[in-house]
């Protein structure tokens, strides 16, 4: 949390709707550059990609994109440290 105890929001208010909206996820083929997910509206407009699930894509490393293919998170798993 931030200071004073106040949450910070993660998502941007362009990705938030003041109704409700139905979105399909998709499971895009597991190939060596692709993989991952996709994220449409009911017109098959692509909100989000979720790209790192190829046979190239980084190890433990998941990318959140919007449609126009701009990074908005990295997801990584957490690494335990052995001392």
């Amino acid at each position: 949390m931030a200071a004073g105890g106040h949450i910070l929001p993660i998502i941007s208010k362009n990705f938030c709707s003041s109704s409700q909206v139905v979105l399909r996820v998709r499971k895009r083929p597991h190939v060596v550059t692709g993989g991952g997910f996709v994220v449409t509206d009911w017109s098959q407009k692509v909100i989000f990609r979720i790209d790192g699930c190829g046979v190239l894509g980084r190890k433990d490393e998941l990318l959140v994109s919007d449609g126009n293919g701009n990074a908005l998170l990295l997801i990584r798993r957490k690494v335990s440290v052995k001392l």
